[in-house]
């Protein structure tokens, strides 16, 4: 593996802690003396810890222990601690529920939205939204900014609380912490809760229920394959290591005519009969030998080639054991698949707008003009599982383009235009969406109109504080057990050095790298990182999507098709990035990401306002934490065949930063990004881009900033 460094190393993944409420900075801290190696390398996955009380003093006469504490954080830090932890791998509801629950009932708002954040994500059981909603609303009301999120996305998906777009922005506004004078603003995507079907809801809950009893069944036969496999493979390195010795020993043999047989120590097997005429030979350097009679050489030889024949036979039960495993775990994979195939076909279909962005006005979203205009196009995209059967805007049909995105125009005669978009899929479910365009006063000369005047968001970042900027860059290529790939390291290294030359980051560059080194460098800028950091990670090679469990992997080069042991789950990621102190995270993949919300969490910033709002807006978004993902949609880079040897993807984003001359959002970017890809892979690719669930989005934006 080849490691390039740019300056200093580059901080993977920021999280900051710029919310209000009881934020306790040691929840996030870190343990610089934690110490990683190859053998202890998941050490680094995040986990509850239990604390230990401490020792404080109350005057001169007396002492007391606190109560314990606790937190997130790796599980090398929490042994280190001595707190109390269960292994990432075996965590679930009850153990997550243990460290928290306590601290949540005392009333703290952290400890709340993790119990939320607990029994949303399940956990080895079904989630409960309804409970979970109840704890957000108990630590939302105490100004906690991640409450205030969860809970605007659980209104938006209608979990757990009767949907309502509105009450979802409000919250979502709350959390931005943005001033009345400022609109809060943002793409907008609603899905209809399907009352039609609420009399399937039973049906739905055993659906639910039954799904989640083969997820269990599948992650323990997954489990009980990878032990087997790995024993597998440990059988067979055994074998071969028996061999060459037998091939030594025998070569030894073969070379002496008469007398004792000089052969390496390392040769003998600590198990076999030896006897006392053995004589040891000191030799050249760190290598010693042995004399040994012929025939005591035979013996230890026939010895290895009895413990071959054990083996073999090992392996042969290993290989049926192996066999049925699979079929086994194939087995179940079907039978949750079908569930949630019945399960995804009551999703009713949803309508996402792009652009303009949205806010939300007397109870209604609507679109704010800042200067008259003729027509105003609107932009979206619907998603329909089930298929998209029509899609009308204003009781007009309009069809769709093969990504089923959309673009219609409006014509503005008059201050409040409604706007009514109605999707219906193959099954015939139905989804609305109204929302009401407003402009300013019109006046009946359509020459009076001028066009609204861009104020360059650069002339307003002056005096703001965005912290430094670090990146992690990983770029893999070759890869061992999995088919090599061509751009990925080209598009890593080339990313770098814009991020640096251009945006002043200091980069990381990972070639080729396995899990171990990838781990590593994480664990790196968690103890580098500090608050009010900015971090970009960007991630090229092969990866995974598990779209039934909604699960995504990244697959370093020492990853194997079959066998998971060394992916690295976005979870996994997704919880690293929950503890790091930094205040911006985006995350680039040329891969896939699971497990983010929506982008009505991401509030946009319009050009048009005047250069005063602009600037209280850029204020407060740099203070709010971000973590924010930009995906390819795909689960590898894919070739731009058009030649200059990047991915589509990757050069689309190259091809953004590179052109890019002003404060770029990462909405902007991803707009950006999207149209291209989409024009050079005919619609094959859709690329995603969102905040990340659980990862501590609290509204911010990551900004890339153009030097000089």
């Amino acid at each position: 593996m080849k490691t390039v460094t740019t300056l200093s190393l580059l901080a993977l993944l920021s999280f900051g802690c710029a919310s209000t409420g009881d934020n306790d900075a040691d929840s996030i801290s870190i343990n610089k003396n934690a110490n990683l190696s190859r053998d202890n390398v998941d050490n680094v996955f995040v986990v509850d810890c239990l604390l230990p009380g401490q020792v404080r003093s109350l005057g001169s006469q007396a002492n007391y222990l606190t109560a314990r504490r606790p937190i997130k954080t790796s599980a090398l830090d929490c042994e280190i601690r001595g707190g109390e932890y269960v292994s990432f791998d075996r965590a679930d509801y009850a153990t997550a529920l243990k460290i928290w629950l306590p601290q949540a009932q005392a009333g703290s708002a952290e400890a709340q939205t993790q119990v939320g954040e607990i029994y949303e994500k399940g956990m080895g059981v079904e989630p409960d939204y309804d409970i979970a909603a109840v704890w957000y609303k108990k630590a939302a009301k105490q100004g906690y900014s991640r409450a205030q999120i969860n809970l605007g996305y659980m209104y938006e998906k209608g979990l757990g609380v009767d949907q309502n777009i509105t009450k979802a922005m409000n919250w979502y506004r709350k959390a931005s912490g943005l001033p009345d004078d400022v609109e809060y603003v943002s793409s907008i995507e609603l899905s209809a809760k399907n009352e039609e079907l609420s009399s399937l809801r039973v049906e739905v809950k055993a659906l639910e229920k039954e799904a989640e009893q083969y997820k269990k069944q599948l992650q323990r036969a997954q489990q009980k394959l990878n032990r087997a496999k790995k024993d597998e493979k440990t059988t067979k390195s055994d074998i071969d290591n028996m061999q060459k010795r037998i091939a030594g020993l025998q070569n030894a043999l073969d070379k002496t005519q008469s007398g004792n047989v000089i052969v390496l120590q390392k040769e003998i097997a600590v198990a076999a009969t030896r006897s006392n005429k053995v004589e040891s030979k000191p030799s050249s350097a760190d290598v010693k030998t042995v004399k040994m009679p012929p025939k005591e050489v035979r013996s230890l030889i026939q010895s290895l080639f009895a413990k071959i024949k054990e083996r073999e036979t090992n392996l042969q039960r290993q290989g049926l054991l192996i066999a049925n495993l699979s079929k086994e775990t194939s087995t179940y994979r079907q039978q949750l698949q079908k569930v949630e195939l019945q399960k995804l076909a009551m999703a009713a279909p949803s309508i996402e707008i792009l652009d303009p962005p949205l806010a939300v006005t007397r109870g209604k979203p609507s679109v704010l003009l800042r200067s008259p205009v003729r027509t105003q196009s609107i932009y979206g995209r619907v998603i329909a599982p089930a298929g998209i059967k029509t899609f009308h805007f204003n009781n007009k049909q309009v069809f769709l383009k093969p990504d089923n995105s959309f673009k219609v125009p409006v014509k503005i005669n008059k201050n409040n235009v409604l706007v009514n978009l109605k999707a219906v899929d193959k099954q015939n479910k139905t989804t609305l969406l109204d929302f009401i365009i407003s402009s300013p006063n019109l006046d009946s000369s359509l020459a009076s109109i001028a066009p609204a005047v861009h104020t360059s968001l650069m002339s307003n970042i002056d005096g703001i504080h965005l912290g430094k900027y670090y990146a992690l860059v990983i770029g893999n290529n070759n890869y061992k057990h999995l088919q090599n790939l061509k751009t990925a390291v080209n598009d890593a290294e080339q990313t770098a050095k814009v991020l640096k030359e251009k945006y002043n980051f200091d980069t990381t560059l990972l070639l080729n790298a396995d899990r171990y080194e990838i781990l590593s460098a994480l664990h790196k800028l968690r103890q580098q990182l500090q608050k009010g950091d900015n971090l970009l990670v960007y991630y090229a090679g092969h990866g995974d999507l598990d779209k039934i469990n909604d699960r995504g992997y990244w697959l370093p080069t020492d990853a194997e098709a079959d066998n998971t042991a060394n992916w690295i789950s976005n979870v996994a990621i997704t919880d690293m990035l929950n503890t790091l102190p930094a205040n911006h995270i985006m995350v680039i993949a040329d891969s896939c990401y699971s497990g983010t919300m929506t982008r009505t969490a991401v509030p946009r910033i319009d050009s048009a306002i005047p250069s005063q709002i602009q600037k209280k807006w850029l204020k407060l978004m740099s203070k709010s934490q971000s973590r924010t993902v930009l995906s390819s949609g795909g689960v590898q880079p894919v070739l731009d065949e058009g030649g200059g040897g990047h991915s589509i993807f990757a050069k689309a984003f190259l091809d953004a930063l590179n052109n890019n001359k002003d404060v770029l959002q990462g909405y902007a970017l991803y707009r950006q990004v999207t149209n291209e890809v989409s024009q050079n892979s005919a619609n094959i690719q859709t690329p995603q881009y969102a905040p990340i669930k659980h990862a501590g989005h609290e509204t911010g934006q990551f900004f890339f900033i153009p030097q000089g």
